[in-house]
């Protein structure tokens, strides 16, 4: 056993090491050996067979434990190099190879392209452990476009000598020859770059399972492979970078293992930075930065160019495309229109599948609406590692998302080639006759625009026109789009309505931003066609823009976005009640509405309203009170899932009056529920509770009022992230039960909180609480939750604290492992 031990060493050193400690390593096991009798020479020779044998170049190959086995794969790039950056990834992966389970287990490594999959599996596959540990191991290479008999070929070739008997050999035969040679043996099987569930299902018959502790490891872009190969769970998502991992890359890829010059060190962190936590462009421009002048001046200029040095090279462009040509021709055009947006925006998820739905990207599935396909639209090029979410809402659904810069740029590209899309990123005076065609025009940073249009005669076929950035531009420049569906000008600022608008019957998305004092005209309701209508004004207490009520009899309009805006007629009287009701089908978003009354008729114009958002503010109009506004009645709204609710801090007054007290009644439907301003008594708040698929909770600026809150048994079943914000609350009661899925609880401005329910500390589903700008006490009594989540095994809970008038030095006794703090600048 202590020889065993001794070569065991050898298992879990870095590569880099063994390099290093090979001699003393083979010494120990010689002086060992000299040490014991004749009748354990047999032994030693054979635990000796299993030293690596390296020549001076670092280059190592094991000899057989058997007839069978074999080296497999020729890679043996250098060990040191490949796992820069990725040791967390490399050590789960190696546990995850070795552990007790006896039963054959698939790791699927799922990333985008130029992750760093397959560098990853190259230096776990070459590990001296891995090789000692496996009887066999075998590498092929899938690809979109394989071969079955090419694929058992392939791992049969890496494992035994092939004859040249064996082209006669049937597929049917080489599988079963696979299988043959594999049973009996623990096996490593490395498939790479599959992209096919049919390639999958034709190859895992070949492999045994027979109790050996074998393994299988795929690595793909589709997550939907992953997890279809992957069964148990034992997937490894791959992450970007970090921005030291990704220095500490481009410094090993430039310096190799010297430090890098001072002089060069900041410019070269920019580089880093710039290459966005992808592999791919590390490797790439570290390999050029090693072959350039070690000056600043030369480093600067590849820093301005890293995106376009990346995708000139053929090889790099070919990995990157490789995804885009593989999607499906509906996904292909979804992800196209990403081009759009400017390099590093965080494109918001909600405005991103309007755009798509009305651009007619999307059809209709008998499974979910149009915004539900289009979010599964999203969902899918994010499991395909085109899209990056930067931000999940509290549903768990994407808020926000962007596109690596390389990939955006073949996004463009292609775009452009196939006349999906133009973008104009600077200064010009006219778009280049090659616009002209293009269905879609973009224009990024560009404060010039009546220029770059004043001498651009009529584009007819051009579909969208979307500006990004701050514009001054004529309205009537729109004339010269005929055919246009999409205008998205909400940065453009128009000083009266573009009443030319109204000639563009095609219309399917409108957004503008109106900075004059005037109305909405009744017009608009001419745009028959139209799907969404975003109206973006600065908030203005004492003047509000009034809305025709014409609009909910569009019959294809499906989101209103209004800001600070009021209906002429708030009580629907301009409705008949009789009047057939045709485009309430389609109305899926109601938001930024003033003073809303919830009469018979308006309810029957937004029956089918999904998403609600409005205001309550004081008024002339609101000469009963609340009694007017029916608010009983939003129960009858049974589609409705979010609604946010406020009550405007002017009006507190009027809310916190006894006589005119808030009747409150919501829909079971609802799931995301805000509260602001309604002044309401904390047990009134059992109406909330009762909402049997209510998830979040959010109770802003005294939405209940009083020093007291105990939640009543079985209230809040499926409450998953509780928000208290701007309250009088002094003393919470409750326990674990009283939330029994909760998994964020986050407090601000709860200036009057004694403390945190120390029963909450036994939660199991809790994982996080933030508080912002509350009493030490209630500092303090988080700090027990979070030790008695830790008593409980939970290693993972958070407490976050956020103040603008704490110092660090006044919460260091919170343990920093599990503990973040931030401070407001």
């Amino acid at each position: 056993m202590k020889l065993r031990e001794c070569v065991l060493k050898l298992e879990n050193e870095d590569m880099r090491n063994i390099v290093e400690d090979f001699d003393s390593i083979t010494e120990e096991v010689k002086t060992f050996r000299d040490k014991m009798g004749s009748d354990v020479l047999e032994e030693v020779d054979s635990a000796m067979e299993h030293v690596p044998k390296i020549d001076k170049f670092g280059l190592y190959d094991l000899q057989s434990r058997g007839s069978l086995r074999a080296c497999g794969s020729k890679r043996a790039p250098n060990p040191y190099n490949l796992v820069v950056g990725f040791s967390d990834d490399l050590m789960q992966l190696k546990n995850h190879l070795t552990e007790d389970s006896s039963k054959l287990e698939v790791i699927s490594i799922v990333g985008m392209g130029g992750i760093g999959k397959t560098t990853l599996v190259t230096s776990v596959y070459n590990d001296q452990y891995i090789i000692y540990h496996f009887d066999m191991r075998a590498w092929v290479t899938v690809s979109q476009s394989y071969h079955t008999r090419n694929i058992l070929l392939g791992i049969l070739g890496s494992m035994t000598r092939l004859t040249d008997n064996i082209d006669e050999e049937t597929d049917d035969q080489l599988g079963d020859r696979l299988y043959k040679t594999l049973i009996g043996t623990r096996y490593l099987i490395v498939i790479d770059d599959i992209w096919s569930i049919h390639a999958w299902e034709y190859m895992k018959r070949i492999f045994p399972d027979d109790n050996s502790g074998s393994r299988i490891i795929l690595t793909t872009r589709l997550a939907e492979i992953a997890a279809y190969a992957s069964s148990s769970g034992s997937i490894h998502q791959m992450s970007l970078l970090n921005i030291d991992n990704s220095w500490s890359l481009l410094c090993s890829k430039i310096f190799g293992e010297q430090p890098c010059p001072w002089k060069l060190r900041e410019i070269g962190e920019k580089i880093a930075l710039k290459c966005k936590g992808l592999p791919l462009s590390l490797v790439v421009i570290g390999g050029l930065l090693s072959k350039t002048n070690m000056t600043r001046g030369a480093w600067h200029e590849i820093a301005r160019n890293v995106t376009s040095i990346v995708t000139s090279s053929d090889q790099c462009l070919e990995i990157l495309k490789l995804s885009y040509n593989y999607l499906p021709q509906h996904l292909k055009a979804c992800f196209l229109y990403m081009g759009v947006f400017p390099e590093d925006y965080e494109i918001l998820a909600s405005q991103l599948t309007k755009l798509w739905i009305s651009e007619g990207f999307i059809k209709q599935d008998p499974c979910g609406s149009l915004e539900v396909v289009a979010e599964r639209c999203l969902d899918e090029l994010v499991k395909r590692g085109m899209v990056l979410v930067s931000k999940h809402d509290s549903e768990g659904k994407i808020k926000l998302c962007m596109v690596h810069d390389l990939l955006r740029d073949i996004c463009v590209t292609e775009a452009n080639k196939e006349k999906f899309l133009h973008v104009t990123e600077w200064f010009v005076n006219i778009f280049p006759e090659s616009s002209y065609s293009q269905r879609r025009i973009s224009i990024h940073r560009n404060n010039m625009s009546n220029y770059l249009f004043r001498s651009t005669p009529s584009i007819a076929f051009n579909r969208s026109l979307i500006f990004i950035g701050q514009h001054d531009i004529s309205s009537s420049v729109f004339l010269k789009f005929k055919l246009l569906r999409v205008l998205d000008a909400i940065k453009v600022h128009f000083y009266k309505f573009p009443s030319e608008i109204l000639e563009l019957s095609n219309l399917r998305y409108v957004a503008l931003s109106l900075r004059y004092k005037g109305d909405v005209p009744a017009s608009i309701s001419t745009l028959r066609k139209l799907e969404t209508l975003i109206i973006c004004q600065e908030f203005d207490m004492l003047r509000f823009k009034d809305i025709p009520v014409e609009i909910l009899k569009m019959q294809h309009l499906r989101h209103v976005d209004l800001t600070n805006a009021c209906f002429l007629d708030p009580f629907g009287a301009q409705f008949d009640i009789n009047e057939k009701l045709v485009s309430l089908s389609c109305l899926h978003t109601l938001v930024g509405i003033i003073n809303l009354r919830f009469t018979d008729n308006m309810l029957k114009r937004i029956q089918n309203v999904e998403k609600l958002v409005v205001s309550y503010v004081p008024s002339v109009s609101l000469g009963e009170g609340w009694a007017e506004c029916h608010f009983e009645n939003m129960i009858n709204l049974h589609h409705l899932k979010t609604l946010k609710f406020q009550v405007h801090p002017s009006a507190f007054i009027i809310s916190s009056c006894p006589a005119l007290k808030l009747k409150l009644a919501f829909p079971r439907t609802l799931k995301i529920l805000t509260l602001s301003g309604c002044a309401m008594p904390w047990h009134d708040l059992t109406i909330v509770g009762s909402l049997t698929h209510l998830e979040v909770l959010k109770l802003r600026d005294h939405a209940c009022l009083g020093p007291e809150w105990e939640p009543n048994e079985g209230e809040f079943c499926r409450l998953k992230h509780l928000v208290l914000e701007g309250t009088n609350l002094k003393h919470w009661k409750a326990d674990h039960e009283s939330f029994p899925h909760l998994q964020s609880l986050i407090l601000r401005m709860c200036y009057e909180l004694v403390e945190i329910p120390c029963g909450m500390g036994e939660s199991p589903t809790l994982s996080v609480i933030e508080l912002f700008d509350c009493k030490d006490s209630a500092l303090t009594s988080a700090q027990q939750i979070l030790e008695m989540q830790q008593s409980l095994g939970n290693d993972d809970f958070r407490v976050v604290v956020n103040s603008k008038w704490k110092d660090n030095s006044s919460i260091r006794f919170l343990r920093p492992k599990f503990y973040q703090y931030r401070t407001r600048g």
